[in-house]
């Protein structure tokens, strides 16, 4: 029986309860700490009447507020329980919604078996394709022997691939399927989970997916948009290690301003989070930030092992410690790189990047040199980190690149066939 599906009511209640926790919370602890100062001067003279019933009151008022979040929020999950409210995923508006909640606190969706966590799944017009052979013939009929899997960023979903398609006219899935022989898949994923955890799903997904395919599988392209790319690269080196078979197909992996050494915005969240909680009044604020996923940790130096975080609290250490993941051999890898000003040179360019991710990182080039041995870049000028979504010149490449020659490799085997 598939599950009930997220409604607005549980949409919600998921506000009432981080209003609860993060707003009512951090307001009561801010007073608490301003207060400590402040009553200093009567604990001096010896008078601790005035702080007594000062907390005493505080108490009572940021208990009440609690109080009326924590049993709207019960409430409003009952009607969720029993039918009431839309489904969110109903309209693109919704489900862009639970993509942004899922990239912020998407594993911690998941521990409480929310129904808004996001489970990856291959994705059809906005909605998930169970990887059976029936259902995959179905989605994808007359399909070839050449998949292009598009993995998309943080806080986006298999929807993003539409972006400025009205302004365009034209998106990378309508390219690739007009221009090329291969078949565009999009995939959807929790990007609140570590990407480590996203790369041995993806590894899963995609074995499953090749043994479904209509048609046997000769070639494998893989696509990756900011985060998608370093969940591209965990999945093959998970693979790798796992001893699927899937991976040999891959003959091109390419990422879109991939955050391969780390996104400087997060890193800037990370010591922002320990300045706050140098001041007592202040570090309530940096608990905010330490709120953050374990997608959004691993980030700040493009982890895609479990090796890497695993055991550490990366909430509290810088964490450089990085492990070396063999790219595939028979791979070609293509990493795009944009900026906000017109050249690599300019102010702009120079301390963003291109908004979220600096250029030497989406080139792949780390402290200890590139992250991927003889990996070619392309670069794309006056250009933010959304506007890689859909791109001409970026669309231009994909399909060259997709339509390339390679040394042929024999197709897989379906499992009983």
């Amino acid at each position: 029986m598939s599950p009930e599906p997220a409604r607005t009511t549980d949409v919600a209640a998921l506000a009432l309860d981080h209003v609860d926790r993060l707003v009512v919370g951090t307001v009561r602890e801010v007073h608490q700490a301003v207060a400590r100062r402040a009553f200093g001067a009567t604990r001096l003279v010896g008078s601790r009447l005035p702080e007594s019933v000062h907390d005493a009151v505080a108490t009572s008022v940021y208990g009440a507020a609690s109080g009326v979040l924590r049993i709207g929020s019960g409430s409003v999950r009952a009607l969720s329980a029993r039918g009431v409210g839309r489904p969110v995923e109903s309209s693109r508006l919704g489900r862009s919604v639970v993509a942004a909640v899922n990239g912020l606190i998407g594993d911690e969706l998941r521990m409480l078996d929310d129904p808004q966590a996001i489970v990856m799944s291959v994705r059809v017009d906005g909605e998930d394709v169970p990887v059976t052979r029936w259902q995959v013939g179905e989605a994808f009929r007359g399909a070839g022997s050449h998949l292009v899997v598009l993995l998309h960023g943080l806080c986006e979903s298999d929807e993003s691939w539409r972006t400025g398609e009205k302004a365009r006219g034209t998106t990378y899935l309508q390219r690739i399927t007009q221009e090329t022989d291969a078949d565009p898949v999009t995939v959807r994923y929790n990007t609140g989970l570590h990407v480590s955890e996203n790369g041995k799903h993806l590894d899963a997904l995609l074995s499953s997916l090749v043994d479904a395919w209509p048609s046997q599988v000769s070639r494998i392209t893989l696509v990756g948009h900011s985060m998608g790319g370093l969940v591209a690269r965990a999945a093959t080196n998970h693979a790798t290690a796992a001893g699927s078979t899937w991976q040999h197909l891959v003959r091109d992996v390419v990422c879109l301003g991939t955050p391969h050494s780390g996104a400087n915005l997060e890193k800037v969240a990370h010591l922002g989070s320990r300045a706050l909680r140098f001041w007592p009044e202040s570090a309530p604020f940096g608990t905010i930030l330490d709120t953050r996923s374990a997608g959004i940790v691993d980030l700040r130096h493009g982890y895609i092992s479990a090796d890497e975080w695993e055991g550490q609290d990366l909430t509290a250490r810088w964490g450089l410690d990085r492990i070396a993941a063999a790219p595939l051999p028979q791979a070609e890898y293509h990493f795009v790189a944009g900026t906000l000003g017109a050249s690599q040179k300019h102010p702009l360019s120079s301390i963003l990047g291109d908004l979220l991710v600096h250029f030497s990182s989406a080139t792949g080039v780390g402290r200890t040199g590139p992250v991927v041995d003889g990996a070619t870049f392309e670069y794309v000028p006056s250009a933010h980190h959304f506007a890689l979504l859909n791109h001409p010149a970026v669309g231009d490449w994909l399909v060259r690149w997709i339509n390339a020659e390679h040394r042929p490799v024999r197709a897989l085997t379906r499992s009983g066939a």
